[in-house]
């Protein structure tokens, strides 16, 4: 069972809005979820990257029945459902053989976007939030949301909407601010339904320009990468433009040291285009056991 006592490093700002996702009561829809061996990185708990594919498969079960029906009988045009922007924070470890639920329920409302909100419960207790915002996109881009999925959004709606996520400065699209570099060569398992590479394989490319950096900048161990403890705990990402496949991209990595932590500040260029931002939270060097290397 995971320790109740430890409680991971502070996140984002999703901590600052995100009260009501750490109240199981709050949550209109519950689904029970058992991790995976798969979920698990060399520690035996779950990844962050997991833990966005736990997100992912919530959204994907939330029930739209009258949005369903209206695209059933032929009331709706073509359209895709993407992902704009996510925010995780891990609470607390979480690993194999413990049960869990996870919470879903909806935060906002727009004209073309709605934001799901989410926290994983081991009982009662809270160890993981999330929140997204999700786009309705027609041919010629995003498309207003029809009456029909209004209702469905209206039926999950949580008491207490978190705030909009502030977007990053416009300074971030640049490849030159940024020193590191990582190369991603995009596999046919990367590529999801809408025939994009999916959400959670471009988190992984963030999370694996933070394992290359701290390999090559911390006492860390060479082999197998660097402990799993330095990984951040918390993301915060803007999927700016689709990332296609098959294609080369760059991963382009910042590190700044915080009183917290450090802050991992993440661009995803195809070339000097950037198609992707991600800023990752982890814990102090020195908490983890580790220290820069001199």
């Amino acid at each position: 069972m995971a320790d109740p006592t430890t409680v991971l490093s502070a996140g984002p700002s999703l901590a600052e809005d995100g009260d009501a996702l750490t109240d199981v009561a709050a949550f209109p829809v519950l689904r029970p979820l058992s991790p995976r061996y798969a979920d698990l990185g060399g520690d035996g708990r779950v990844t962050t990257v997991a833990l966005a594919r736990w997100f992912e498969e919530a959204r994907i079960a939330a029930e739209l029945p009258r949005f369903r029906r209206l695209v059933e009988d032929g009331g709706f045009g073509s359209f895709r459902v993407l992902l704009a922007a996510q925010r995780i924070r891990a609470l607390a470890p979480m690993t194999l053989g413990d049960d869990y639920r996870v919470g879903t329920g909806v935060r906002r409302v727009g004209g073309s976007s709605y934001s799901y909100g989410h926290g994983v419960f081991a009982g009662d207790r809270c160890v993981a939030i999330s929140d997204s915002v999700t786009v309705l996109a027609g041919g010629a881009g995003p498309c207003g949301l029809p009456d029909e999925l209004r209702a469905d959004l209206a039926a999950m709606v949580i008491d207490e909407p978190g705030g909009v996520p502030a977007r990053p400065d416009a300074g971030r699209h640049d490849r030159a601010s940024y020193p590191f570099g990582h190369t991603i060569t995009t596999r046919i398992g990367d590529v999801d339904t809408n025939r994009h590479v999916n959400n959670v394989a471009v988190l992984s490319w963030y999370a694996d320009a933070v394992a290359t950096w701290q390999s090559d900048h911390l006492d860390a161990p060479r082999d197998g990468g660097p402990p799993e403890a330095l990984a951040p705990s918390a993301w915060e990402v803007q999927y700016v433009a689709e990332v296609a496949h098959p294609r080369t991209y760059d991963v382009a990595l910042a590190v700044d040291e915080t009183p917290d932590g450090h802050r991992y500040r993440a661009g995803l260029f195809a070339g000097e285009r950037c198609v992707g931002l991600a800023d990752g939270f982890g814990a102090a060097v020195e908490e983890r056991g580790a220290h820069p290397s001199r």
